[in-house]
Order: structure tokens, then sequence, then C-alpha cells
């Protein structure tokens, strides 16, 4: 039986050996963009509030105050950077809870700018300093912020829901009597 070099199948060893395409690689570089996004943004948050609870030249009392009500804050925050840290090592490993973290912070993150956009597009227009009305509306900076809010929370909605989605179709193309990569049935 000697067949062409071309024709001849490799060995169960070699074979075993090659890279698996998993659901949802090819979302894994945009989930890890976003989640170090994520991860940059609590690490600003953190930092802004050492600074201004401990570094700043306020009074004590402003300052006991902004490290009192600040502390809950942070723990969360902190509490968050490590779930971006677990988040990215399932994403780099092909898991898919690792795109839990991203559907709640996008989530949360859309729903809390819209909210807050509205409450601050309604409120009425100030009153300078001589009495006479000021430009209408919020400044371009709040808008701008709350814009980037809502994008940076839609598109992390859609690449894990993408991501997922494709766990998801694979699963569903998996017949269920097939037998798992270490070739032993788990029907007990």
């Amino acid at each position: 039986m000697s067949g062409s070099p071309g024709s001849r199948r490799p060995s169960a060893s070699v074979a075993s050996q090659a890279p698996v395409a998993r659901p949802g690689d090819r979302w894994g570089t945009p989930g890890l963009a976003l989640l170090g996004v994520w991860a940059a943004l609590f690490v600003v948050a953190i930092a802004l509030w050492v600074r201004v609870a401990f570094l700043s030249e306020a009074d004590t009392a402003e300052r006991g105050l902004v490290r009192l009500a600040g502390a809950p804050i942070v723990l969360v925050a902190l509490g968050l950077l490590w779930w971006a840290w677990w988040s990215a090592r399932a994403l780099r490993r092909g898991r898919r809870e690792g795109w839990t973290l991203l559907l709640v912070l996008g989530g949360v993150a859309v729903v809390q700018a819209v909210l807050t956009s509205r409450a601050v597009l309604a409120s009425p227009t100030g009153t300078g300093a001589g009495g006479d009305a000021t430009a209408g509306g919020p400044p371009r900076e709040v808008v701008g912020g709350l814009l980037a809010v809502i994008a940076l929370g839609l598109v992390s909605v859609v690449v894990a829901v993408l991501a997922r989605r494709s766990w998801a179709a694979a699963d569903a193309a998996t017949p269920e009597d097939s037998t798992p990569a270490d070739g032993v049935s788990d029907r007990g």
C-alpha cells in the first residue's frame, strides 16, 4: 500500500496537536480590547478617588466625606477590575464565561447613560452672573461623554452577544450522541 505522500493522513498524535478552532475565537481580540478599555476606566476611577481623597489640598472635612462616600464605589471598582482580569483569562482560553462581564457592563452603561441623559437634557437652562440666560442645554462635554458611554456600552453588548451566539451555533451543530474529543462517552 504505497500511496502518494500527499494522500496519507497524519497520525493520531499529529492530528490531535492541530489547533482547534473554538466558537467565538474571531471575537476574542475585540473582546479583550473592550475588557482593556473597561479595566482602564476602573483604574482611572480608582486613581481619581485616591487623588481627591488623600492627595488634594482640600480641607479635611471635605476629604473625609469623599473618602467615606467613595470607598464603597472603589471597592466595587476593584471587584470589577478583578472580574475583568478573570474574564480576559477566560476569553484567552476560549471559554464562554468570559463574555458575561461585557454583557453586564455594556447593559448597565447604556441604561445608566440613557437615564442620566434624560435628566441632564430635561434640566432647565440656567442664568449667568449677569442674570441673562446662558446657552440652552448641557455643556458639549457632558453630551459627548454620555454619547461615548452609550457607544461603548452598545459595542460591548453587541460583541458579547455575537460571540455568545457563535457558541450557541456551534453547540447546535454538534450532535448530542457524539463522543467528546477525549474519546470517552459520559452517558453514565
